[in-house]
């Protein structure tokens, strides 16, 4: 079983960010992955290649940020890509167990948002970060370092209410505040700070008795009422306006 955290953000036109900005960020989650599971420490992602050689050849970081080898490798394949950016990562287990991948999408020439996913394995039923608050204080850490306009933690084998929107599945960050009045269907809520302590968002969690699962007829009911509460309260974006 898997887990996946996906958040949609934008920068302003005013801002625009290089490649080493954007692997900078991820660099930032990592090194505070790396002190959940040390196989996602930031000395252990490499480039993915076609190939498995390809594959184990170049660390995208060392202490110093991302490697200078990388960058290069990087800059020359997105050179032909004009429609949209983007690269691929990942830990260098194969083990489903213990293996990890981060897919990076940006600078879309359609205007729409850049992207990001972290892809974690786990022996199924259990969660790679452990229980709902580990797995929400890294969603709340990765929220901070992109402040994004949405982000969830799901399985790729949850079906949500509207295929036009993004689902609920474990959990999902709103850049708003919600309390339980709002969506009285969710376990548990959390909020997000800034580094100036103000409230930049919400967690709202679907599940908190154990790792949430795509295939449990509980645990869809419980994301897919919030995912009817939030649409209703206009909270919950179509992909489209992302």
């Amino acid at each position: 079983m898997s887990h996946e955290l996906c958040l949609w953000f934008r920068h302003s036109s005013d801002s625009h960010l290089t490649l080493r900005d954007h692997l900078s960020l991820v660099q930032k989650l990592t090194r505070f992955l790396g002190a959940e599971d040390t196989l996602l420490d930031e000395s252990a992602w490499l480039l993915a290649g076609d190939t498995k050689d390809d594959s184990y050849r170049y660390l995208v970081f060392d202490s110093q940020g991302p490697t200078t080898t990388a960058l290069s490798v990087l800059n020359q394949e997105l050179e032909a890509e004009d429609v949209i950016k983007t690269f691929v990562i990942w830990n260098g287990q194969l083990a489903n167990s213990q293996g990890a991948s981060i897919s990076y999408y940006f600078d879309r020439a359609d205007g729409a948002a850049s992207a990001m996913s972290l892809t974690l394995g786990s022996k199924p039923p259990s969660s790679r970060l452990g229980p709902w608050t580990t797995v929400a204080k890294v969603l709340s850490e990765a929220v901070k370092i992109w402040d994004p306009l949405i982000a969830t933690v799901e399985t790729r084998k949850y079906d949500g209410v509207f295929p036009d929107r993004p689902g609920v599945g474990w959990m999902i960050y709103l850049p708003t505040i919600v309390t339980e009045q709002h969506v009285p269907e969710a376990r548990a809520l959390m909020a997000v700070s800034d580094g100036c302590n103000d409230q930049m968002g919400t967690i709202v969690v679907s599940v908190t008795d154990g790792p949430f699962s795509g295939t449990d007829p509980e645990h869809v009911r419980s994301a897919n009422a919030i995912e009817i509460r939030l649409a209703e309260l206009d909270l919950l974006p179509r992909f489209i306006d992302l």
